[in-house]
């Protein structure tokens, strides 16, 4: 189990620092970084980069980012600062209770925004605020999701809510299933959450590709 998320986190985390000046910022409109996760960029990598690239992966929608501007904040991974307590608190607050192997991902390292499959976004695991975060988005979705019995644990690309599947015991593994925003159609996405990590490193990594001329004279990139 905690083989499996190691190499999750540190496969995503391996992506997104090979290409951190599009991959590894907060743009300057959304909260800033907290203190302990800042870090710098050396302007030097900015050299002769695209503004704009495509970030791809087979039988996925491509998507578009920008490299990193002045305004942005460069974000760094720091050790885990989680602890059992806070875990439990956390469940308390949400009067849930939480796999294990969930528990553990939460314990592996804090970071932002990071990806292996360009659809599933993970919520971020800021050092202060991982839990304000989680709780939030539970809150928010708790008709929809919490009272059913779900946890919610990240977005599926733009259109739904990836969510765990509440036991009466931390040792039961829960299936995992999206939530679509639109319709109250859900489809289960693996059967646990361990299982779900794996299915998403059998994805091919992803790879940023260049614009093509037609886009780049679009976009005033030449």
């Amino acid at each position: 189990m905690e083989e499996v998320v190691k190499k999750y986190v540190d496969e995503c985390l391996g992506f997104v620092k090979e290409h951190r000046e599009y991959l590894m910022y907060v743009p300057f409109y959304e909260k800033p970084i907290e203190p302990e996760m800042q870090a710098s960029l050396d302007n030097s990598i900015l050299q002769g980069k695209s503004v704009k690239i495509y970030v791809t992966q087979p039988e996925h929608t491509n998507y578009m980012v920008n490299i990193i501007t002045d305004k942005d904040h460069v974000w760094k991974v720091i050790d885990n600062q989680i602890s059992d307590e806070d875990i439990s608190k956390l469940e308390s607050k949400l009067n849930v209770i939480l796999p294990l192997s969930y528990k553990t991902y939460l314990k592996y390292k804090h970071f932002y925004e990071m990806f292996w499959d360009l659809d599933v976004r993970l919520y971020p695991k800021p050092i202060h605020s991982w839990n304000k975060i989680l709780i939030e988005n539970n809150k928010e979705l708790q008709e929809e999701i919490l009272d059913k019995g779900y946890f919610a644990i990240g977005q599926y690309s733009d259109y739904g809510v990836i969510a765990l599947k509440l036991t009466d015991n931390e040792n039961k593994e829960g299936e995992i299933v999206l939530f679509d925003y639109e319709t109250p159609a859900t489809e289960v996405l693996a059967p646990n959450f361990i299982e779900f990590l794996n299915q998403i490193l059998q994805n091919p990594k992803p790879v940023l590709q260049e614009l093509k001329g037609w886009e780049k004279k679009m976009y005033k990139m030449e």
